[in-house]
């Protein structure tokens, strides 16, 4: 497999570490749906409009659940007249079994490209790379060839994958997995306000639980920047208050330091600091 391979390149030459640079992102994955129909089947499911999708630039995303519950998310772009989408590894699997009975009366294919496909994340770098552009911050970069990863690799500077995630949690931007999967409504997670939801653009799965609810404001739980500090949570754990009261749920959290790093949770609007994890401490980031 191509990624065996890229370990091997990578501890034969080994890696130098920076502020700005390029991280091998072994956590995210590209899936290309196949065919003429390819945008028009997604938009009965993504949250996004998959008609308004530009070539070379990423567009958040997420599919939801019947009760409007988020499976996925991720970003997406055109390539040709395909769409490839970006999420995290462990939940290719989940979306290829959700989409499948879809996908059987559809002429659109769904390509699992995690083993044909290398990830690259780019931060702080010139926005005049050649990348999928995510944002003013990042780009992301899809090779099927080993030397085209090399090439990229040996021309910028060296991140590791946590710095990348820091950031990408640090800016607010959640990136689910399986542990947290069909926890969350999008508005719990911020999507709106990432542009991954388009409310004007018709009906979808989940479409008229996601529009409720923003429309009535009935979200009581949000996502929250936090930093922690002690023994790093795990996605998925409990978020406690200092009565011992469940408040909320982590989303994901990354290594800035030895002892402590971003995090994201969904918190009830009414928990207030201190909060816990464990050993861990959760404090409000600025």
């Amino acid at each position: 497999m191509i990624h065996e391979q890229w370990q091997t390149y990578l501890t034969a030459t080994g890696s130098d570490r920076a502020a700005a640079g390029i991280a091998y992102l072994a956590e995210l994955a590209a899936v290309r749906f196949v065919g003429a129909d390819a945008r028009a089947f997604l938009q009965g499911y993504l949250t996004c409009d998959t008609e308004d999708l530009v070539p070379g630039y990423l567009t958040p995303t997420a599919l939801c659940n019947l009760k409007g519950r988020v499976v996925m998310n991720g970003w997406c772009t055109a390539a040709d007249q395909d769409v490839i989408l970006l999420l995290h590894q462990s939940l290719v699997d989940d979306l290829k079994t959700f989409l499948r009975a879809y996908l059987m009366f559809s002429k659109t294919r769904l390509a699992d490209q995690r083993d044909e496909v290398l990830v690259f994340g780019s931060l702080d770098l010139p926005a005049t790379l050649q990348g999928l552009t995510l944002d003013g911050r990042r780009q992301l970069f899809l090779c099927d060839r080993l030397d085209a990863a090399r090439e990229l690799w040996e021309a910028h500077p060296h991140l590791p994958d946590q710095a990348w995630l820091a950031a990408l949690t640090a800016d607010g931007i959640p990136l689910l997995s399986q542990v947290v999967s069909q926890k969350f409504l999008p508005q719990m997670l911020n999507l709106e306000a990432l542009g991954a939801i388009d409310f004007t653009k018709g009906c979808y799965l989940g479409q008229e639980v996601v529009a409720r609810a923003q429309h009535r404001g009935q979200v009581k739980r949000r996502l929250a920047r936090l930093t922690w500090s002690g023994a790093q949570p795990a996605a998925g754990a409990e978020v406690t208050d200092d009565r011992q009261r469940s408040v909320g749920t982590v989303v994901q959290s990354a290594m800035e330091s030895a002892h402590g790093g971003p995090l994201l949770a969904v918190l009830q609007q009414e928990a207030q600091p201190p909060l816990v994890h464990g050993e861990s401490r959760l404090e409000p980031r600025a």
